[in-house]
Parts: structure tokens; C-alpha cells; sequence
């Protein structure tokens, strides 16, 4: 599906870049072009175990480079741009903190520790600075956009990673990990208080908002549960994963059924 897609927009790249170009200067559809290089750091991550070595070190530094030029690019936007207030959202989380993906790809291929560090603190210094600007712009300003209310579900994932992260770095887990994983629980616990606002929300791509964070999410517990070997740690991871089972089937479904009835590939 990841080729599939990337060879679509390869394709729409030449064939229609002043449309490309539209979107590097948009303030909502900016934050999602880093999805790109993230997507085939989990990759990387994941077919590493079939020690295709050689092949996944060359596309984890494409991966990264790409990610490090896309973090460049998104706040030097920030810089030059006024940015509306409202447009302000958890995606913007994805641009960024998507830099803790890096050293989770680069342990699984044996890459430097410095370069996991240098990923790892940016991905670290932006996640709260972002926490607090979205944070103040979901309580003192309009509320977010019903398409854009799966996207609240992203709170979880920094936390998330950031555990992973800390074994990867770090070869252990101590309070830190511990009271980082904890902010996780606190946004899941959040999320289900008030899930009856995604109950009647409509099928959009955002959706897809739901998934990786909880995924990440039962693997921070899966970890801990692996360095404590404490219950409710594997219960959290056990309860984590099942949601995460049911969420990507649900959505897997709603997107085929929404691309059959002409949903998606549809102009905003």
C-alpha cells in the first residue's frame, strides 16, 4: 500500500507540481508530508528482522534526511508565515515529534547512538512545546473541526514512543520512562471520557488518527511490562492492542467502503 501510494504521488509530483506546491504552502496539509519518511522508518523497522541490511541502512538515511529536511522546512514555514490560530491541531504533531520514529528504525539496523540522540532531543524539545500550544488553543479557542477530531487521539503517541524510545537509547527503563508512559495513560483515559464525541463524527482520512497512536501505545506497555514484569503493565499492553486490532480493521473497512462510494481522491 506505502509503494502504491508513493508512486501516486511520484506521479502527481510531475505531472501536476504547481498542485505539489499548493500543498507546501498549506498550513493543514504541510503537517502531513512527513508522513512520507515516517512511514518508511516503521517499515524499515518492521522488515528489519529479515536482515535485508544493506538495502534498509540506504533507505533509513533517505528516510531521515528526509525527515530532518521536512522538520526544517515545516518551522522555517512557521517562521516566515502567519499562522491562523485556528488551524492550529495535534497534526501538527506529526511534522516533528515524527523525529522520535528515527531511533527505533536506526536500533533495528545498528545505526550510531548520536544519531538516535540528535532525532530523539528534537523530536522531545518540539513535543512539548506543542503540548502547550495545542493545548491552549483547544481551551481558550473554537473548538476543532469535526474532521479533524480523530486527530486528538495523536496526545498518545510522543508519550508512547518516547518509552520505546528510552530502551532503544538508553538500554533500560527507570522513573522517567515510567512517569512519561503514565502521561500517555492519562490521554487514553482523557479520550475514552469523552468519546461519545466520536461516536456521530463522519468518516474522514483522519481517522487513521485513531490507529498509530494506540498502537504505540500497547507497545510502551508491551516494553515496560518486559523490564518491570509487573501485571497491570501487560494488561494496559494486552487491552491496548485489542483496541488497536479493532480500530485498524474498523477504519481499514470504512476507508475501502468510502473509496468505493467516491469519498476519497476528492478535491477539499
Amino acid at each position: 500500500i506505502f509503494v502504491i501510494l508513493f508512486l501516486a504521488y511520484i506521479v502527481r509530483l510531475f505531472l501536476y507540481y504547481d498542485y505539489f506546491k499548493i500543498d507546501l504552502n498549506h498550513q493543514v496539509k504541510i503537517n502531513f508530508l512527513s508522513s512520507i519518511p515516517i512511514s518508511m522508518l516503521i517499515l524499515i523497522t518492521f522488515f528489519s528482522v529479515y536482515s535485508y541490511l544493506s538495502i534498509l541502512e540506504f533507505l533509513f538515511y533517505i528516510a531521515s534526511i528526509l525527515q530532518l529536511l521536512t522538520s526544517i522546512y515545516v518551522i522555517s514555514f512557521w517562521f516566515k508565515n502567519s499562522m491562523k490560530n485556528h488551524l492550529l491541531s495535534p497534526a501538527w504533531f506529526i511534522p516533528i515529534v515524527g523525529n522520535l520514529i528515527v531511533p527505533l528504525a536506526a536500533n533495528s539496523i545498528g545505526v550510531s547512538k548520536d544519531i538516535m540522540l540528535f532525532f530523539f532531543s528534537i523530536g522531545c524539545f518540539f513535543w512539548v512545546i506543542l503540548t502547550s500550544l495545542v493545548l491552549h488553543r483547544l481551551i481558550f479557542e473554537a473548538s476543532l473541526e469535526q474532521k479533524f477530531l480523530p486527530t486528538l487521539f495523536i496526545f498518545i503517541a510522543p508519550p508512547s514512543v518516547f518509552v520505546v524510545d528510552f530502551y532503544v537509547i538508553f538500554g533500560m527503563h527507570n522513573e522517567l520512562s515510567m512517569m512519561i508512559y503514565f502521561i500517555a495513560v492519562f490521554f487514553v483515559l482523557l479520550l475514552a471520557s469523552i468519546s461519545r464525541i466520536f461516536i456521530n463524527i463522519k468518516f474522514a482520512l483522519s481517522w487513521w488518527a485513531f490507529t498509530f497512536p494506540m498502537c504505540a501505545f500497547s507497545i510502551a506497555g508491551g516494553d515496560l511490562y518486559m523490564f518491570y514484569k509487573v501485571s497491570y503493565l501487560k494488561y494496559f499492553s494486552l487491552i491496548g492492542l485489542i483496541v488497536s486490532l479493532f480500530l485498524v480493521i474498523f477504519v481499514f473497512i470504512k476507508t475501502i467502503f468510502a473509496i468505493k462510494n467516491g469519498r476519497v481522491f476528492i478535491a477539499e
